[in-house]
């Protein structure tokens, strides 16, 4: 191993640690009424938001999903209305089966008015970078 790889390896352990560390804020970060601790730390830019998506899904053994080449079905938002998938950064992707694949920003929106509205349906949530379902929910409204 050369010098210059070793200094990458070490780096990038360093960078491992400090998202392992942002992740511990999430735990004891209080934010104000409505505010998300991850918005916090995304914000702040204390993280990036592709690396803290990255984190999360593995913390919650949940799949990463990135949005970029995502087409938004229109028909998906009948489920999942776009007021509120924008209020709880989520963006529908697919229904089959009876199981509604939905990415999510966060691990625990609320979408407990769309289980209310159609039980027969199973939410599978997906980690996804927040600004990739920001931007994806701007396609819906184009």
């Amino acid at each position: 191993m050369t010098d210059a790889s070793a200094g990458a390896a070490v780096d990038a352990a360093l960078d491992d640690l400090r998202q392992l560390g942002m992740l511990a804020l999430l735990d004891v970060l209080s934010g104000r009424p409505g505010e998300r601790p991850e918005d916090v730390l995304l914000d702040l830019q204390l993280v990036d938001d592709h690396a803290l998506a990255l984190a999360l899904a593995i913390r919650s053994g949940r799949s990463f999903v990135g949005l970029r080449r995502v087409t938004p079905d229109h028909r998906l938002f009948l489920y999942l209305p776009l007021h509120l998938a924008q209020r709880e950064r989520v963006v529908p992707l697919s229904l089959e089966d009876g199981r509604l694949r939905v990415a999510s920003a966060y691990l625990d929106p609320d979408l407990s008015s769309v289980v209310e509205r159609f039980p027969s349906i199973d939410v599978e949530l997906l980690v996804s970078p927040r600004n990739e379902v920001l931007e994806t929910l701007q396609r819906v409204g184009a």
